[in-house]
């Protein structure tokens, strides 16, 4: 059996998922990618979930409505649940960190499906229970302010976030003066469900054509709901377009940043290295001179010893 501190045979390393898997995360940074994207559907679902519980504040849906927004709001409250331990996982102070984010603990209860699980029907709409939907729905926005600042740097700086404000505004009001002007004269609409149905289906440009208004008024909001759906489908467009080609043009210039720094410092080893050769050939010079130096001084000694020979000789003769 191989130890742990073995290395896996060169054919079976193409099968070794975990290492494969840390690779790519140190090239690609994969894991704040990951967690990147976590934090945006978490933020789409807060604001979904907020709008739908909204809803039931200012409507009075039937059972059947109440139940689907209750299944939605745990099905959110359980990607929530996620994010509220990821960041708990990140404090050196896990309880003293959930006793200053106590909001967080309301936004992560999904109080409708409880009572659906146990009583077999979503809260009533009295007012008690409206108020503690607006209570949910502060502490879910409470909750968004706290997502990775650049989800949130993104939807401000495109103005995103108030084209889907007026979107929404644009639902809830339309619905509303849908329903009062076509209740009583229009077989279809019977509830304010079916009102905010014909507004939601006709903004996002399905038509299934089950509801269609009656009134003259009812056919300008109509127009209207249309209208606005193009205009923010093309905010949509352009600035999720424009967010992108400045977030590329910026890794671009990170990247070009970056090479220029390493061909500086490249330039710069390499200027120390020629100021280095350049002492070397300036010593080599040097030695070479000495040399011409020194044969120079052992011709001199040699004509010196010559003619102290030739001195003494003499003197040996006289």
């Amino acid at each position: 059996m191989m130890k742990p501190t073995q290395t896996l045979p060169d054919w079976l390393e193409f099968f070794n998922i975990p290492a494969r898997i840390r690779r790519l995360n140190a090239v690609f940074n994969l894991s704040s990618r990951i967690r990147y994207l976590y934090e945006v559907l978490c933020f789409i679902l807060i604001v979904f979930d907020a709008f739908f519980l909204f809803l039931t504040v200012i409507y009075n849906f039937r059972p059947g409505v109440l139940q689907g927004i209750a299944t939605f709001d745990a099905v959110a409250t359980l990607f929530l649940w996620v994010e509220f331990l990821f960041r708990v996982s990140e404090q050196d102070d896990a309880w003293r960190f959930i006793a200053h984010q106590w909001s967080d603990i309301l936004a992560i209860i999904p109080f409708d499906y409880i009572a659906l699980v146990s009583v077999g029907i979503a809260l009533p709409l009295t007012l008690a229970f409206k108020l503690l939907r607006l209570v949910r729905i502060v502490a879910l926005l409470r909750f968004s302010r706290r997502i990775e600042k650049e989800v949130l740097s993104f939807a401000e700086r495109t103005r995103l976030i108030y084209g889907l404000a007026i979107f929404l505004l644009v639902i809830i009001v339309g619905s509303l003066l849908f329903f009062s002007l076509e209740h009583g004269v229009n077989p279809n609409v019977q509830t304010p469900d079916d009102a905010l149905w014909y507004m939601i289906v006709t903004m996002t440009s399905v038509g299934y054509g089950d509801i269609v208004p009656y009134t003259g008024l009812g056919r300008i909001i109509g127009v209207i709901a249309m209208i606005s759906a193009i205009l923010f489908a093309s905010l949509v467009t352009a600035t999720t377009t424009s967010a992108l080609l400045e977030k590329f043009r910026a890794e671009r210039e990170e990247q070009t940043k970056a090479s220029q720094e390493t061909i500086g410092n490249v330039i710069t080893q390499l200027d120390a290295i020629e100021n280095r050769l350049e002492k070397l050939s300036t010593l080599e010079n040097r030695t070479e001179e000495i040399k011409a130096d020194l044969t120079e001084l052992k011709a001199v000694r040699a004509e010196v010893q010559n003619l102290k020979e030739s001195v003494e000789g003499r003197h040996r003769e006289d």
